[in-house]
Parts: structure tokens; sequence; C-alpha cells
């Protein structure tokens, strides 16, 4: 049976892995990690969360729980398969098993791709697609330190391919982890435009999550609440860094991981993939710039979800439809603005002559077959043309 494309909303399946939260669990991670059978831990972090203290937190944590680790931090932003190559051998070459994740979406990813290699073998291009994956993996405890990735509990993992300058999407139930271990706490030596920026794709995640075609009952129950957080704290996280607020923006990423993962996404994710494999952009940046306008573009084809979405955002429906799409437009431009994230192609780079190849290249996303509306390049391009 073909769940993603059952639009019936009778059969469905909802998979997340085992979840912990709270302000000081990071110190956990090496009890988690005992508890999957490690010995060898293969720790995947980078050189910023290692400035800020949270590796060598990590790193005593498994120190206290008796197990000898690894420390890899060879990824950049937007992983590529050369790096994920690398960590793979090392990780074979020294014996590890349990992998750690420690970091925003790109270490995360790149610890799941690892994990992929390390037991299957081959070039990270061999998984690129839908359930290409066929050992198991090594146990992995993922641990987000931003407020917007969702990798740590989700079914996918992005990972640039080098080559042909583009995103691999790799989905499957086993690259989901076995432990998602979220600190609110490490929000705070978070540099302050990424807590925006993050939000922001959190934000993006919870809303194309609502307007799937696959959503679900318990896909939309995880997604408004991610907006009802969102919606009453980014503006405060971002402008004033408080540590509720942050709280409530890691739960939202949290809610909203457990949403997308579980419904896909839509042409927000289809447009920025390609943008971000070509120009090696902020995803988070990304998505706020095509946000707004992938909405108002789909707010036609998804009026039955309107009132509810509307109080999502925090409005009190009156049962206009019309005035609840309204609502939603303002309210969500309103919180990025709040987030200062870039608000056009533009300003992150973008070329105007890259759009109707960028176009093009979303077609062939992964993300666009659970879009509420159909789209084709013309579609596509205009989106781009409208935000650039």
């Amino acid at each position: 049976m073909d769940f993603y494309n059952d639009t019936t909303l009778r059969k469905y399946k909802f998979e997340v892995p085992e979840i912990i939260f709270g302000r000081g669990m990071l110190s956990q991670v090496g009890l988690c990690a005992r508890r999957l059978g490690g010995r060898k831990i293969f720790l995947v972090s980078d050189k910023g969360l290692f400035n800020a203290g949270w590796v060598d937190l990590v790193m005593r944590s498994l120190v206290e729980a008796g197990l000898e680790f690894v420390y890899f931090d060879g990824i950049t932003n937007n992983p590529k398969d050369l790096e994920v190559a690398l960590g793979a051998r090392e990780y074979l070459r020294l014996g590890a098993d349990v992998i750690v994740g420690l970091g925003g979406g790109s270490c995360l990813d790149a610890a799941k791709a690892i994990a992929i290699l390390a037991a299957n073998g081959g070039s990270i291009r061999d998984y690129s697609g839908s359930d290409r994956i066929i050992r198991p993996l090594p146990p992995l405890v993922l641990c987000p330190t931003t407020c917007g990735t969702g990798s740590d509990v989700s079914q996918f993992a992005m990972i640039t391919d080098t080559e042909h300058h583009c995103k691999m999407t790799l989905m499957s139930r086993c690259i989901a982890p076995d432990i998602s271990l979220t600190d609110p706490d490490t929000l705070a030596t978070l540099p302050h435009e990424y807590v925006g920026t993050s939000a922001a794709d959190a934000l993006s995640h919870a809303l194309e999550s609502v307007f799937s075609i696959a959503s679900t009952t318990l896909t939309d129950v995880h997604a408004f609440k991610a907006l009802r957080l969102l919606s009453a704290s980014l503006p405060r996280a971002v402008q004033e860094h408080r540590p509720d607020d942050l709280e409530n923006l890691a739960r939202a990423s949290l809610h909203s991981g457990m949403a997308f993962s579980n419904s896909m996404l839509g042409i927000v994710h289809a447009l920025a993939h390609p943008i971000g494999g070509l120009y090696d952009a902020s995803h988070g940046s990304i998505n706020a710039v095509l946000l707004p306008e992938v909405v108002r573009y789909e707010l036609p084809v998804v009026t039955d979800k309107l009132q509810e979405l509307a109080w999502g955002l925090g409005h009190r429906s009156n049962g206009d439809i019309n005035a609840a799409g309204d609502k939603i437009q303002e309210t969500l431009d309103a919180l990025l603005e709040a987030s200062e994230a870039p608000r056009s192609l533009r300003s992150i780079g973008v070329l105007h002559k890259d759009l109707p190849e960028l176009a093009q290249r979303s077609l062939k996303d992964i993300s666009l077959t659970t879009s509420p509306r159909d789209a084709d390049h013309a579609d596509l391009l205009s989106i781009l043309e409208k935000v650039y």
C-alpha cells in the first residue's frame, strides 16, 4: 500500500523515534548511547558547537557512561556527499558502533547518511529517493541544537551531490533515529540570525504539513501545536532570547518535525532543495523567502482547513473563509518579519538567470508529490519570479 498517496485519510501510519525533551537533558546522551549497546561512539558535530561548549558536554556524558568515543567534525552547511563518504570511512576504520549527531540539520542529516553508507556501502547517490536502503543502520542518537530542522525525528536526509550541484532526498523509515534528544538550553548560544531562520524552517514544515495531501489527524495535531507555539513565541525569542520562548521554539520544531515526517511537504521544499544545492544557502532562509508566495498559491485549494489554520496562528474564527485566508497571510508575513530572515531570492545571492533551471529541477523533487495544488514549470517559475 502507498501510504503517502492514500488521500482517503482513512488509512495512515505515524512513526516517530523515542523522544527525550527537556532543559539539561544533553547530559543524558551517554546513557542513551549505552542503552543502545554502544561501546565506541562516533560523535558527529561541528566547530561552532565545539566552541560553544556543547560538544565537550556530550563528550563528558559519554565518558561518565563508561564509553569510548571518536569525534568527527568534517561537516559543512548543506552536507556534501564527499564529507559523508569520509565520515563513513572513519566510522568503519575506527571500529565505532553507535552514532551520535549533535547540531543543526546539516550535522543530523550527515550523521544519518554516514550511518547509511557505513551499513550499506556504495555511494550515497545509490540511496537517493525512497526506500532504497537494504541493511539496517547502526543505532542513532540525534540531538538538535537549532529550532527548525526536524531531522531528529524525520524519515528524511538531505545531502548535496557535489558533481551535479543538487540536493538528494534520502527517504526511508530506517533513517529515523532510535532516539531523538532535545535540550532547549543549546538555543541560548545559537547566533541571533539562526534563531529566526531556523524558526522559519519550522514554520514552513508545519504549514506544508497541514496543506499536504498526505496529512492526517495525527500530523495535523502536531502541526497546529507547532503553529500555536511559533505564533506565541517567535517574535520574543528572536528579540529577547528569553529561555521560555526559546524552549517553545524547540518544542515547535519537534512537533513540526513529527508532522512533516509523516505527511511529507510541498512546493516550498520542492523549490528550496535545488536552490540550496546550487547556491549552498541556508535552508531556513530560502524557506522564509518562498513560504508566503507558495501559501498564496495554495490557499484556494485548502479552503476546508483555513478556519482551523487561522486558529492555529492565534485568530478566532468568524466562519468567513476569505477573512481566515487574509488573517493567515497577514500573520505569516508578521512572523517572518519578526524572524528577520531574508525576504527575497536576490538577497540570498540567487541569480535571475538561474530561475528557469531552478524551476525545472523542482519538478523532479519528491516534495512536489504531496502538494495540494498541481504546479508545472510555468507555475513554479512564476512563484520564483514573484519572490526574486
